[in-house]
């Protein structure tokens, strides 16, 4: 199961649940910040009831975070 919560400027909460759907993640990266995009959009599901998220995240904070990530994983 999938979901993305996050909290906006105002600080409430959103949430998208993508439920056992397929989901397709694409990144865009530009000079000061990256760009997801999470998608389960299904070409039968009525216009209006696509379950999409979108984030834009500043690019030296996802760069950190992918470091500390990185720097944890442990390889099998």
């Amino acid at each position: 199961m999938s979901r993305v919560i996050n909290r906006g400027a105002n600080m409430r909460r959103h949430e998208v649940d993508f439920g056992d759907d397929e989901i397709s993640v694409y990144l865009h990266s530009a000079s000061e910040t990256v760009g997801l995009a999470n998608d389960a959009s299904h070409e039968y599901r009525p216009e209006g009831r696509h379950r999409i998220a979108l984030m834009n995240i500043l690019r030296h904070i996802f760069s950190e975070t992918i470091a500390e990530l990185a720097k944890n994983a442990r390889v099998l």
